[in-house]
């Protein structure tokens, strides 16, 4: 398995050491998996995720018209589409 090394600032380094029992190299391949996850899958977020977004707004998805959902996701994935594909010029 490659080796990869990380530099933290000496401040978070003496706030990792109060924690002795974590084992930061884990974290840190969990969090990197998870965030390549997202990049490789933009479209899919954790049903738990939507519920708790909506939830801060006040909205709940029995709230949402199923045809207005079907829009708004389409809306999305083009915008998406655009911003991870497109080439954008000054």
């Amino acid at each position: 398995m490659p080796n990869i090394t990380f530099s933290v600032s000496n401040e978070l380094h003496e706030r990792m050491k109060k924690y002795p029992e974590i084992k930061w190299s884990t974290l840190y391949r969990q969090m990197i998996e998870k965030y390549l996850d997202k990049l490789d899958h933009p479209n899919i977020m954790p049903i738990a995720e939507l519920r708790e977004r909506l939830k801060k707004k006040g909205i709940t998805m029995d709230d949402i018209p199923l045809d207005k959902a079907i829009e708004t996701y389409e809306k999305m994935r083009e915008l998406k589409w655009e911003r991870f594909y497109s080439t954008q010029t000054r």
